[in-house]
């Protein structure tokens, strides 16, 4: 009799540990399930480079368009084959083109990655492997296509995002894009969206065409200046030798009409510790704003050169601003722009007795009728790049009179300034 009570003892104590170890097999399998799940979630970036030698056309801005299609999927095929012998052969899903912009071809589009439980798949890793295999080609290329490598540039974006990019209804694209989906897109520095192509001999803007741009007031247009990141503006120093209180400023940008746009207020000024007002030598200030700015296609950041890049003697730049449209002259409402050439320092120090230094630079006519002028000081002197992007070569600083033969704008040279900025900035 004790061994039969045994005997069962011994098999309902199995039953119960058979019954223990499934409960716990399941509860195991729904944890790995989920961990797998949440490990796999796809990945996506925004990805910018420049196509070499691609031929701009305006029909190249209208998604969907035959043209943009074409080169759509040539990109996309040839991306494809990128990845396809690469270490991301297994997670690359697929890319899908967002614009096109002029400078030979600038690309922006979307590449979307199988995350497959791999949490070092980030912008920096994609970007080295996609530069790596393009590099075993000489020149890098896509094919048919050659890609300037110092151009291409990974960002992770949310997959909220990406899919209203990656939607190929350009009508409902246009439609849905939310406000940061936007900012991704046109944070990059230097790029305009107008289709356009005072100042003294300029012309009227349109908006988006210098999406930098910024007006400087004080009730009233006073001076100009840049934006160079969401939060801080670069101007000239003399603006600010009488009115240093960033209270009594207020910066507006993102319309060409002087008494519009979006306006911040100004946190900090700091001007360059060298500038003398009696030399005009140092001549650059920094303003930071209350508050950061969200950029769109009418605001946007002009990019800053390095130190050691050269603008040769003779480039065509480009010159904005509300300032007066003759020496004393009455005030524009419309922003002006015109182009002049950058002029040997040794000419122009001629004409203003060697007080041309290595910190400025001289852009006019020697003829005269083009310059900045009053209310143009610490605006921007822009050129543009082969990348198709425009640089922030100088700021207005003096001149004698406006547009006088001769006597052609001098500029503070962005260049020589380049380390203080990024030492105040960060940018």
């Amino acid at each position: 009799m004790k061994l039969f009570k045994n005997f069962w003892i011994i098999i309902v104590v199995v039953c119960s540990t058979v019954l223990i170890l499934g409960a716990v097999a399941a509860i195991l399998g729904v944890f790995l399930t989920l961990a797998s799940t949440a490990g796999s979630k796809d990945v996506f970036f925004l990805v910018d480079f420049k196509l070499l030698d691609a031929v701009y056309t305006d029909t190249l801005a209208i998604p969907g368009s035959a043209k943009f299609s074409q080169l759509e999927n040539e990109i996309q095929t040839q991306i494809k084959n990128v990845y396809s012998t690469s270490i991301l052969s297994s997670q690359f899903d697929k890319s899908s083109v967002v614009e096109f912009r002029a400078g030979s071809v600038l690309v922006t589009l979307v590449q979307q990655f199988k995350g497959n439980g791999d949490t070092s798949l980030s912008a920096g890793t994609v970007e080295k492997t996609f530069k790596q295999r393009l590099t075993q080609a000489t020149p890098a290329s896509l094919d048919s296509f050659n890609i300037d490598l110092t151009s291409i540039k990974f960002s992770e974006i949310s997959e909220a995002n990406a899919k209203i990019l990656l939607n190929n209804d350009a009508v409902t694209t246009a439609a849905t894009v939310t406000t940061s989906t936007t900012q991704i897109i046109s944070s990059a520095c230097g790029s305009t969206s107008a289709f356009s192509s005072k100042i003294v001999g300029g012309t009227d803007s349109v908006d988006g065409e210098w999406p930098w741009q910024v007006s400087l007031q004080i009730g009233r247009h006073i001076c100009g200046a840049s934006i160079i990141s969401n939060r801080w503006l670069v101007s000239a120093a003399h603006c600010f030798r009488t009115n240093s209180n960033p209270s009594i400023w207020t910066a507006y940008m993102g319309s060409v009409n002087v008494r519009m746009g979006i306006a911040r207020n100004i946190k900090t000024i700091i001007s360059h510790p060298r500038y003398r007002p009696d030399e005009n030598d140092f001549d650059i200030a920094v303003l930071e704003l209350s508050s950061p700015l969200d950029f769109t296609d009418v605001i946007r950041p002009v990019c800053l050169p390095s130190g050691n890049q050269v603008f040769p003697v003779g480039k065509s730049c480009s010159i904005t601003g509300w300032g007066t449209l003759s020496y004393r002259g009455p005030l524009p409402t419309i922003l002006q722009k015109a182009v002049v050439d950058i002029i040997a320092g040794n000419i122009c120090n001629v004409s203003y007795g060697n007080a041309i230094t290595d910190r400025m630079l001289c852009a006019g006519f020697l003829e005269g009728g083009v310059d900045s002028c009053q209310g143009d000081s610490g605006g921007p002197l822009v050129c543009l790049e082969p990348g198709g992007t425009w640089s922030l070569v100088g700021i207005v600083s003096f001149g004698i009179k406006c547009a006088e033969a001769n006597f052609p704008g001098v500029y503070a040279r962005v260049t020589a300034f380049r380390d203080w900025v990024k030492e105040q900035t960060g940018v």
